[in-house]
């Protein structure tokens, strides 16, 4: 260290007290998260299912996945009496949604692993996750992002999952 060094700390000094005295520096909110919601652009048939075509920007530390809602009308899929009825994303994701890009869902009735996109086929690529669902022709469906928030309760952290508000809303064809 040489002689100078003393007066190079004393403006960061400065700053840090400047900022711990203006309330800039905390680290909790009372406010809960807002998460992106996802922009449905299309639905087609592929071999295993269906690929739902979307928008998304979920750069979320604790970024979930999505939810897949379903209904007979547009307002029981935007809005369904409980939450937990959704079809979620399969962990883990394949792909964080974080570019301006269009990404994919693939949604089938089995389990298991993404299907291949075959070669110069006009599937999209950049698939997020699967979700384990059966559609049928006629339904609604509705996107959800989901964020893992932790919250503590009563002395004790507990995590909860927050729903983004409801994606717009499409008609399986």
């Amino acid at each position: 260290m040489n002689k100078n060094t003393p007066v190079r700390v004393i403006p960061f000094f400065f700053l840090a007290v400047l900022v711990s005295l203006s309330g800039c520096a905390k680290t909790y909110s009372t406010t809960p998260i807002v998460t992106a919601t996802p922009t449905i652009i299309g639905i087609t048939t592929i071999a295993t299912g269906y690929e739902i075509r979307l928008r998304a920007g979920n750069a979320e530390f604790l970024f979930n996945g999505y939810t897949l809602y379903t209904g007979s009308t547009s307002f029981a899929s935007r809005n369904p009496s409980d939450f937990s009825t959704g079809a979620a994303c399969q962990l883990p994701l394949n792909l964080i949604p974080n570019q301006p890009i269009e990404y994919s869902i693939e949604v089938s009735p089995t389990a298991g692993p993404l299907a291949v996109v075959p070669a110069n086929s006009s599937q999209n690529p950049n698939r997020v996750c699967k979700i384990v669902a059966t559609l049928t022709s006629g339904q609604y469906i509705t996107l959800r992002s989901a964020v893992l928030a932790l919250n503590y309760v009563g002395g004790a952290a507990k995590d909860v999952y927050v729903l983004s508000l409801p994606s717009n809303t499409i008609q399986v064809p």
